[in-house]
């Protein structure tokens, strides 16, 4: 019980903050800057001395921008009829001095003024009024579209029809007041229904569809409003089936239907489309203006289904009804779609349901995620870039007895020793050191000679750029001796001694003192110190190695200013794939609190190097968040890595606690909401997966519903990629939301990298709903299909419904491609 009420209460908490981020509108502040590189565009404008021309072009560009920005929908169409019609109702407001879409009879509604110009009824208006001077102060045909433009977005009810998908024409109309001070404007939007081009010119009694409307009566935006969102509606094209002449409804869920279909007033009329209606030699035989497409039946309620239902029985909970015969004006060999048209109130057309074929292939994509870097915790010192340092080095190789000539495999290791970046050498001293003990040793004299000559052969071939040849100086080593000797406990006293007495006390008793001080001390004098004068490289290859030693350095130098520099040149020479992931691997960075900000950094670069964090780089960032948990690149790391691990889920509660760690991170600044966004939406995806994987409860069902509504606040305007878009698309379509997943796709319509399976399920998707198949995002996914794939295509549409040639330029290309 305890679990349960913490769930609730934490469950309440998140989503009471669903919307906090997306309560301002976000159209208010639409500002198409491109448009002004028109010079046209950018000209003065002034009501008595202007060009209609480009007037006219600026509006088109204008909206054309808005539903491209906003609603990812191509450029719409013009034609002078609906330009006509628009005139009409700017000229009357001109007159009235008032803002309206009504007129006087007999043309007060939009759909009356359309008749007058020979178009159909499937057409909206807005109406727009802007000052049409600002006197002295500038004023362009930019700046009067835009002001005429602004007041359609800033508000929700007129943007949504401004930039809804189904409309692909638009007819703008203008006109200015008595004297000139406003401008008021009328935009009708339409799409190939409002042409109406199949509409016989006179009547016949074999028109192949019901030529009355059987007393229904034309769509109510407040009785329909719910059915049009509600996706269980979808429903109903799954329930019908023919046998011998007679429409079947049936469905194993009687409760489901009557939550769709139940209610007082509801009912279906079913409306039989034929294919031959749409034929490719000539225009659809068919009335747009009409609610119908094909022959309509009866009004048709639930309880007539249950009073026809052949499944008998105590408790009843299927439902198999003959409901319909089919019309006896259809040919037996004809072939037709049965739409079915959703009536409410008893006589209110609100929506068309048609068959679905949706297709959804192939879409099980696993998107990477990223780390955040950290570049504000410590500041860097200015910006670094690479540069070719000189540099002088050193390494000393101790002489071997009876060994004369060094090669290059005796040099080698020392070389290696040093740790040091690619470099060349420009110039180099050796210094051959002798011991005290054989300063005057004619043979020992000459060996090092031999060795000096070895060494400045090696280093010749070693280096062959030095400009000039290595110089050599000799040592007897007497001072390093004494350095030494000084402070030993037996012989310190020959500190006060001469050379030479120094040389003959250690010949006395047979060399004895000699020996052991040759042990000590003397040995290791007889070496040679090699001093480089070198520069390093940093072309090519050599700049990434540069970098990380001198960072390496940096850091150990504890200059964290510098570092933080060198280490931002490095990051973006990763984000460029300039650099490989050794560069961030090779970093020596300390496990401390102060170096956290450059352990963030390194993962950051490894992940992008691996496209993607993974388990490796997880395990590690949750580590590092441990160093300082109020790091605020480190609290949103923390939250992706633990999301990427993929840590199962113990609970509900599990999920809503880490639910409420991934909404706090909303209030972080630095972070931006698209990068938490994307983050929750991983999140969601992983919830989801859990509850299917998971039994059936009332809490989990409720958590479902929730993560579905939680994708749609959080989701960003447009998804980090198309693979990602379709993944999520295809988690709505098993959920039923078509609409959605179309939403979620259409940004990506005219990215090239699409796949096939991508592009028809867009298109298999689209013929859904009419407002989806009108738009023109549907015949750009039917043309690019019909170039990539024209088999698919065609197979496609045979089992889709004919009602989606009403789009014009759809049926155009089906037929070229498929006939």
């Amino acid at each position: 019980m305890k679990k349960s009420v913490l769930f609730s209460i934490i469950f309440c908490l998140i989503f009471s903050n669903l919307s906090f981020a997306q309560t301002e509108n976000p159209y208010q502040d639409f500002d198409p800057v491109q448009l002004k590189e028109n010079k046209d565009y950018s000209r003065n404008f002034a009501p008595n001395n202007f060009s209609h021309k480009i007037l006219y072009a600026c509006m088109q560009e204008m909206v054309n921008a808005a539903r491209a920005q906003y609603a990812f929908q191509p450029a719409m169409k013009t034609d002078i009829r609906l330009d006509s019609a628009a005139t009409m109702q700017a000229t009357y407001q001109a007159s009235k001095e008032e803002k309206t879409i009504e007129n006087l009879a007999p043309y007060r509604t939009t759909e009356q003024r359309l008749r007058k110009y020979g178009l159909g009824t499937h057409g909206v208006e807005l109406a727009s009024k802007a000052k049409a001077t600002l006197g002295d102060k500038d004023y362009t045909y930019y700046d009067v579209c835009l002001e005429l433009v602004r007041p359609v977005l800033k508000n929700s009810k007129s943007a949504a029809v401004l930039l809804d998908r189904q409309y692909t024409y638009l007819g703008f109309g203008y006109e200015f007041d008595k004297y000139m001070k406003s401008i008021y404007v009328s935009f009708i939007l339409g799409n190939d229904r409002t042409l109406n081009v199949g509409k016989p010119q006179k009547l016949s009694n074999d028109l192949p569809y019901t030529r009355t409307k059987l007393g229904l009566a034309d769509y109510d935006e407040q009785l329909c409003k719910k059915c049009m969102a509600d996706k269980n509606v979808e429903i109903l094209s799954e329930c019908l089936s023919v046998k011998d002449g007679v429409v079947y409804f049936s469905h194993d869920d009687i409760k489901a239907v009557k939550r769709v279909i139940g209610k007082e007033g509801d009912a279906i009329v079913l409306d039989f489309v034929q294919h031959s209606q749409y034929p490719c030699d000539g225009n659809e035989i068919v009335d747009q203006d009409r609610p119908n497409h094909g022959f309509m039946t009866k009004i048709i309620t639930f309880e007539d289904m249950l009073a026809d239902n052949q499944v008998s029985g105590k408790k009843v909970t299927k439902l198999l009804a003959p409901i319909a015969d089919v019309p006896q004006e259809i040919p037996d060999d004809s072939e037709f779609d049965i739409n079915i048209i959703l009536v409410k109130d008893g006589k209110y057309v609100c929506r068309n349901v048609i068959k679905k074929q949706v297709e959804c292939k192939n879409a099980n994509f696993t998107e990477p995620m990223f780390f955040v870097k950290d570049s504000t915790t410590i500041q860097p010192k200015g910006d670094w870039v690479p540069v070719a340092e000189s540099k002088t080095i050193s390494f000393t190789i101790p002489f071997e007895d009876k060994v004369y000539d060094l090669t290059a495999d005796d040099v080698q290791p020392y070389l290696s020793n040093l740790n040091e970046p690619a470099f060349v050498v420009e110039s180099a001293e050796i210094v051959v050191g002798n011991s005290a003990n054989y300063v005057n040793d004619a043979a020992m004299k000459k060996s090092q000679e031999r060795r000096a000559k070895s060494l400045v052969n090696v280093l010749k071939q070693s280096f062959p750029g030095m400009a000039v040849e290595p110089t050599v100086k000799y040592d007897d080593g007497w001072d390093a001796f004494m350095k030494e000797v000084v402070n030993d406990p037996d012989y310190g006293y020959f500190a006060l001694f001469s050379k030479a007495q120094v040389l003959s006390e250690m010949k006395a008793n047979g060399g004895k003192i000699g020996k052991e001080l040759d042990e000590k001390y003397l040995k290791k004098q007889r070496c040679a110190t090699v001093t480089l004068n070198i520069r390093y490289k940093i072309d090519g290859d050599n700049e990434q190695e540069f970098s990380v030693v001198k960072f390496n350095r940096t850091l150990a130098a504890k200059n964290y200013g510098l570092a933080m520099a060198i280490q931002q040149y490095i990051m973006g020479e990763v984000e460029k794939g300039h650099y490989s992931s050794t560069a961030a691997k090779q970093l020596e960075i300390p496990t401390t609190k102060v170096c956290q900000p450059f352990l963030i950094n390194r993962l950051y670069m490894i992940a992008l190097a691996d496209k993607g964090v993974n388990l490796t780089s997880a395990t590690e960032m949750i580590d590092v968040v441990k160093l300082d948990n109020t790091n605020t690149a480190a609290q949103f790391n923390d939250a992706i890595a633990k999301v990427a691990a993929g840590t199962p889920f113990a609970d509900l509660n599990d999920i809503a606690l880490r639910q409420a760690n991934i909404d706090r991170l909303y209030v972080l600044p630095k972070v931006s909401q698209e990068l938490v966004n994307n983050l929750n939406m991983e999140f969601q995806f992983r919830v989801i997966d859990y509850l299917k994987s998971q039994p059936a409860t009332a809490e989990s069902s409720t958590l479902l519903d929730n993560t579905y509504a939680k994708i749609k606040q959080i989701r960003n305007p447009v998804m980090s990629s198309w693979k990602n878009a379709y993944k999520l698309a295809a988690i709505f379509v098993k959920n039923g939301d078509y609409v959605y997943a179309v939403s979620l796709m259409e940004p990506f319509i005219n990215d090239k990298s699409i796949s096939d399976d991508f592009l028809f399920s867009f298109i298999s998707l689209c013929a859904v709903r009419e407002e989806m198949y009108m738009s023109g995002n549907f015949t750009a996914a039917v043309r690019l299909a019909s170039e990539r794939a024209a088999s698919r295509l065609c197979g496609l549409f045979d089992k889709l419904p004919v009602v989606i040639f009403d789009n014009q330029e759809v049926k155009e290309i089906i037929c070229k491609t498929c006939r």
